[in-house]
């Protein structure tokens, strides 16, 4: 049937739209349409279901073709060339032996793969990828006593096996409520950046920062990891993070921008990430100083200055100031460790003292953001394999007693509860001395022997013996009262102490500067990409999880209890503290450049287009498309607008598309 202008007019203006929303040729988007008379929502599925045009080439065609690529592919990019592929491994199938599987999972191989898996490529991702999910049961998996936790983090990013979901994927791709964006990558061994990068859009003064930083100058001929080329696209992700209404963003440009390596066991996951933290951090506070006045300090966002102080006799014998600033602290936990939780493990890592003096690890400046490192030390192969406690770590703390300015209240502060803490550890000792005796429990063993006098013992009818026998468990019993007391009175002390204990820093002077728990990244020590999650929480005070693309809330408890890796030297590797905010500065609206929330703005209309009325989610998402006015326009290269506004019409489905600049010129 020929068409008319306004008809093939209209064929292409879908089709081009298809095209961009499932990443093929637009030609093969047309076929789709053809092939289903037109039903876009029809023709969108076939596409994401892996329809590319092959049954209406079979009938159809009479030229070739423009060569393409649909996502689907064994190579990797110029840009990461060097990374080794690795076979995709079913670490659900009960006849894989686990210390194989994960080995496995690691080895590198020239070879041709036996299955397909989403690599990167010079182009975007097939939307596919970030939509569809696992159905596969969890089976159980046994750990043997030499489970390496670095093989487990290497397998949890390998294991990308997808299923495919024959149902249509639009609805569980909106984003619902105040659900977070799920941010992702297609490189697999890259997946725990996007935990740290998800994690700090979450902290409200990185958000904040970055939504009043001017865009850069960039052209097409500024490199991919140039600094300003990392920061436009930084910008643009945190826009499409705050606005776009897709529940996952596929993110590749950013993380190569930003030069980040892929996991590869040479660090720790707590290190590997510290290091994206770092260069985040670097990146931003940058710009800061950059577009900061003549005049004008900017805030400490990320860096904070620190310094060691000696004192003798409470007098300051040396200071220094450390020749780098803090960004990411470490903190050591786990064997040899007095305590477990955050706040004692900062202080025993600060704070030593000798019988001659004291040392002392000091902020000079605080920052805004604080980040954590937990590193726990497993106990020796052959020690005993009892549970190892939880770290614990709170909603909230104040640093005041870390500062420098604070340095001699504390230390007087401290010494108190050296003194209680002392205290505390000799009534335990005393304590110890009157209920346990070689390992046993002394009063148990006296209520036994007085039982036995009383109710075993025969005194023969001899009325001497019956006279002993109760003289003997009566003076048994006066002990056995005696040492209750006693006991009973220790106990009471050692209430007393450790409330003291923990009121000893409560004074107004130390509490002003307050850092909120902001984001937590958990890995359960087990392989599977489903075992490495955060939770994030929003500007209303909910938690959120998000464990591959799927998002969910999750309880605060949750979140400050999750017990998942403890028996595998895992759990939580990294914290994100932010100072305090009231809950006006929390619900301050960010103004982003209109070039990009533009763009999100009209993409976010035109997908809801597609859904279907009936479908509620339509309704309850089309009223808040129409975001506010943007007063800021900023300037941009006219070489780069074009090229952008593309980019960003596309980042709800996927952020940032290595060819966009190629394919614009």
């Amino acid at each position: 049937m020929q068409l008319t202008t306004e008809q093939e007019q209209l064929e292409r203006d879908n089709g081009e739209f298809l095209a961009t929303i499932t990443n093929v040729h637009s030609d093969i988007a047309i076929k789709a349409l053809r092939k289903h008379n037109g039903d876009m929502e029809k023709a969108a599925d076939a596409l994401l279901d892996g329809y590319r045009g092959e049954d209406w080439e079979t009938k159809h065609r009479t030229t070739p073709e423009p060569t393409h690529s649909d996502g689907l592919t064994t190579s990797t990019s110029s840009a990461n060339a060097a990374l080794p592929s690795a076979s995709v491994i079913d670490l659900t199938n009960d006849d894989d032996d686990m210390t194989r599987a994960i080995q496995m999972s690691m080895e590198t191989s020239s070879q041709t793969q036996t299955q397909p898996h989403f690599g990167p490529t010079d182009r975007a991702p097939h939307p596919e990828w970030q939509m569809v999910r696992s159905n596969a049961p969890v089976q159980p998996i046994a750990i043997d006593e030499d489970h390496n936790l670095n093989e487990a983090i290497q397998a949890s990013l390998q294991d990308f096996k997808e299923d495919v979901e024959e149902a249509s994927p639009f609805k569980q791709t909106i984003r619902d409520g105040g659900r977070p964006i799920a941010l992702r990558t297609d490189t697999r061994a890259l997946a725990y950046a996007t935990l740290v990068i998800q994690a700090l859009y979450f902290i409200p003064q990185v958000r904040a920062t970055v939504s009043t930083l001017r865009l850069p100058g960039i052209d097409p001929d500024t490199p991919l990891d140039h600094p300003d080329h990392a920061m436009w696209t930084l910008i643009e992700l945190f826009t499409n993070m705050d606005l776009a209404q897709l529940a996952a963003i596929v993110d590749n440009e950013l993380l190569t921008s930003l030069d980040i390596l892929p996991f590869d066991g040479r660090h720790t996951l707590g290190e590997a990430s510290a290091i994206v933290v770092k260069t985040v951090g670097t990146l931003i506070e940058q710009h800061m100083q950059a577009q900061a006045g003549p005049d004008e300090e900017p805030e400490l966002l990320f860096s904070f200055t620190h310094g060691h102080i000696q004192l003798v006799n409470d007098l300051s014998q040396k200071i220094s100031r450390s020749p780098e600033d803090g960004v990411v602290v470490n903190v050591d936990f786990g064997h040899g460790s007095l305590h477990n939780d955050l706040i004692s493990c900062i202080s025993d890592h600060l704070n030593q003292y000798t019988t001659k003096g004291s040392m002392h690890d000091v902020i000079l400046k605080p920052s805004d953001l604080i980040t954590f490192n937990l590193k726990r030390h497993p106990a020796p192969s052959g020690t005993s394999s009892a549970s190892p406690d939880p770290f614990v770590y709170p909603k909230a703390f104040f640093l005041d007693r870390f500062l420098f300015d604070n340095l001699a209240l504390t230390n007087s502060k401290r010494k108190k509860e050296r003194e209680m803490l002392e205290e505390i550890k000799q009534l335990n000792a005393y304590k110890e001395t009157l209920t346990r005796s070689e390992g046993r429990d002394a009063l148990q063993d006296l209520k036994a022997t007085i039982y036995y006098y009383e109710e075993v013992a025969d005194p023969s009818d001899d009325p001497v013996r019956e006279r002993a026998l109760k003289a003997v468990a009566d003076h048994l019993r006066d002990i056995v009262t005696m040492i209750e007391g006693k006991v009973e009175d220790i106990d009471h002390q050692l209430e007393k102490l450790q409330a003291d204990v923990a009121l000893v820093y409560d004074c107004p002077e130390l509490q002003i500067f307050q850092y909120d728990l902001r984001a937590v990244l958990v890995h359960t020590g087990l392989p599977g990409r489903k075992q490495m999650y955060s939770y994030v929480q929003d500007t209303e005070g909910a938690w959120w999880k998000t464990v591959d693309q799927e998002v969910t809330e999750a309880p605060e408890e949750t979140v400050l209890t999750d017990p998942s890796g403890l028996h595998l030297g895992a759990g939580p590797y990294m914290l994100f503290y932010s100072r305090h905010l009231t809950d006006e500065q929390l619900h301050e609206p960010l103004v982003w450049p209109s070039i990009f929330s533009n763009a999100v703005e009209e993409n976010n209309k035109k997908f809801l287009e597609m859904m279907h009325p009936e479908l509620e989610i339509f309704s309850a998402t089309r009223e808040t498309t129409e975001l506010p006015p943007v007063t800021r326009e900023l300037p941009v290269p006219h070489e780069r607008r074009g090229t952008v506004s593309r980019q960003s019409s596309m980042a709800a489905m996927d952020v940032d598309d290595p060819s966009s600049m190629a394919m614009s010129q």
